[in-house]
């Protein structure tokens, strides 16, 4: 039995397992992949440390120094946690585990346009990663929907490679962006801000070949990136009673108890204002240290 069993493999996740191991706790780490949303990321900059670094490349440094600790990382998908306090049963797709102690930071996942043809098209032209996938779009015609950071973030590398990048949002003007981002925006000749629009539909034979907008207006492209926010993965929280607010995110106290002894959450999945990987990585510091000193306790009693 793991004294200390995390779910989730983002800054959250990665932060939890550091602190677990170096409290001297047999931990093991459970992810679908490596790093989380935030190895999506095109480029970091607010994470002490590093000037600017790419998601991918941060999440691969706190992968590293995770498995250095001697934390076991196993990436495998939590289907089911049962049990109480000192006696948690959980079991993965692959193998089941017992721990005494759970921290899900199970993170967000993007959320969907909810168009027809959006599974359809699904790496045929819509994309949710501009990191991953902006390199097939070399001198090509590409969309970005939203109009936050991310989408910002993701214009600018797109543009890096595309002939032509427009940005559609719904509303008149960008949801509370860094200055130096919508700078950079305006300076980006191959960049254009479409606003007050909505995708309708997704045209095209077998792949993506154009959008159409709530405003009569068809935009001809060959790939669309969805930066319309997240969702919380909190289904595992729910099914074991764990208080959720009305958005489905999980509450906790300022220690990172949920509700049910022995489990606590941290990172994107709880209710917190700030969603960020510096964020995150602090909650799931709070987490482990909060499993350390109510193990310690236990272990008196």
């Amino acid at each position: 039995m793991y004294d200390v069993l995390i779910v989730g493999t983002g800054p959250a996740g990665y932060t939890a397992a550091i602190y677990s191991a170096r409290y001297n706790l047999d931990t093991i780490q459970i992810g679908e992949m490596p790093g989380g949303l935030i190895s999506e990321a095109p480029e970091v900059c607010n994470y002490p440390g590093f000037e600017s670094i790419s998601g991918m490349e941060l999440s691969n440094k706190m992968e590293e120094q995770t498995k250095e600790l001697g934390v076991e990382v196993v990436y495998d998908e939590v289907i089911e946690i049962k049990g109480e306090d000192l006696d948690f049963k959980v079991k993965a797709k692959r193998d089941e585990y017992e721990a005494k102690k759970i921290i899900l930071a199970t993170g967000q996942e993007r959320r969907r346009l909810g168009l027809d043809r959006e599974n359809e098209f699904k790496g045929k032209g819509v994309s949710y990663c501009a990191t991953c996938d902006a390199a097939f779009y070399d001198d090509k015609v590409v969309g970005v929907v939203g109009g936050g950071d991310a989408a910002l973030a993701s214009a600018l590398l797109l543009s890096d490679h595309a002939e032509k990048v427009y940005i559609l949002y719904r509303r008149d003007e960008f949801f509370r962006p860094e200055p130096i981002r919508v700078k950079e925006i305006e300076q980006r000749e191959n960049i254009e801000s479409v606003f007050e629009v909505n995708v309708e539909n997704l045209v095209g034979e077998e792949k993506l070949e154009a959008v159409e907008l709530d405003n009569s207006e068809k935009l001809e492209m060959d790939g669309l990136f969805i930066e319309i926010g997240s969702i919380p993965n909190s289904d595992l929280a729910e099914d074991l009673g764990i208080n959720l607010t009305e958005e489905d995110y999980i509450i906790t106290d300022e220690e990172r108890r949920t509700n049910i002894p022995g489990v606590y959450g941290a990172g994107d999945v709880i209710d917190s204002p700030l969603k960020q990987g510096i964020t995150a990585a602090g909650q799931g510091a709070e987490a482990a240290s909060t499993a350390y000193e109510e193990l310690k306790k236990e272990e008196v009693e």
